[in-house]
């Protein structure tokens, strides 16, 4: 929702209060998103898991905790599948290969859906997997090391996020090879 918001503000027209546009909420709103992640996400895996490591408790009934984890796995990659489907779409259309046109979007909403989506179904896995260590071996310790590595995985993807956003905010030159482009096609024309 906060990155539609963000792109929906970012094509309206500049007015006389914002002479330069709205084209940076992208970026704000991308930013933002990648602070709930790390505030949120992050937080509560790295709270759950410190808890259970100070206070393990055996664990009760999985059932539900399995059920929920693998509903989100089918919903997040689900999404995912769509995200990685539009962008390779998008590639082609630019002529460019997938990680070309990942790495040099400049469209931060690019990059924060794949990164939540890819890091959604990696945390489902990771939760996934410690939880079955622990319904094995009885060992609650394993649950709380899963919630560790999911928020030390948000907390990684949250601060990239951040730092991308940050830099696309403080502004970025364009790619020297489109420097090059642009001063041959310069220098070759007649009038200039």
């Amino acid at each position: 929702g906060l990155l539609a918001l963000g792109i929906s503000k970012s094509v309206q027209t500049p007015d006389p209060t914002h002479p330069y546009g709205f084209s940076n909420m992208r970026y704000i709103s991308s930013l933002i998103s990648g602070v709930g992640i790390f505030m949120m996400g992050a937080g509560l895996s790295w709270y759950h898991g410190v808890m259970g490591l100070l206070h393990p408790q055996p664990m009760e009934s999985l059932l539900w905790a399995y059920c929920i984890l693998a509903g989100s796995l089918v919903s997040e990659g689900a999404t995912l599948l769509v995200a990685v489907n539009e962008l390779r779409r998008s590639a082609r259309a630019k002529g460019m290969s997938f990680y070309k046109y990942v790495m040099e979007s400049r469209d931060p909403s690019t990059n924060v859906i794949l990164l939540e989506d890819t890091a959604a179904v990696l945390g489902v896995i990771i939760a996934a997997t410690c939880m079955g260590l622990t319904s094995i071996t009885g060992n609650p310790l394993y649950d709380s090391l899963g919630s560790l590595g999911v928020g030390t995985l948000l907390g990684v993807v949250s601060a990239f996020l951040i730092y991308t956003n940050t830099e696309a905010l403080l502004g970025r030159s364009i790619q020297p090879e489109q420097v090059q482009r642009l001063t041959e096609l310069l220098e070759n024309d007649p009038s200039v």
